[in-house]
Parts: C-alpha cells; structure tokens; sequence
C-alpha cells in the first residue's frame, strides 16, 4: 500500500505544480505526468487489492 501512497502524493504535487504553470505547454505536460500517476496508482491499488483477496481466499 505504500506504493499508493507515492503515487497518489506525485500526483498531487504534479498537480499543484501545472496549477502554477505560466505556459500552457508545459501546464499541459504536467497535467499529463499528473495522469500517468494517477494510471500507476490506480494499477498498484487494483494490485494490492487483488493480493489481499488472495490472501483472505487462503485462509
């Protein structure tokens, strides 16, 4: 769950950064780095939920 956690703050803080940005290009790039963080959250969290349905399914 850690990983989540990294990721979902790198997207918030790309977030905040494209909020300040003065050019709309690089607002642009940010807010598209902001979704690439926020894919690989939601992969991670699918992820760890998948391992804890494992674990509860072996017990």
């Amino acid at each position: 769950m850690d990983r989540c956690t990294r990721y979902w703050a790198r997207y918030m803080d790309t977030m905040a950064l494209s909020r300040r940005a003065m050019d709309p290009s690089q607002r642009r790039a940010l807010i598209r780095q902001a979704y690439i963080w926020l894919q690989r959250y939601f992969d991670a969290e699918e992820r760890e939920l998948a391992r804890r349905s494992i674990v509860a399914a072996q017990r």
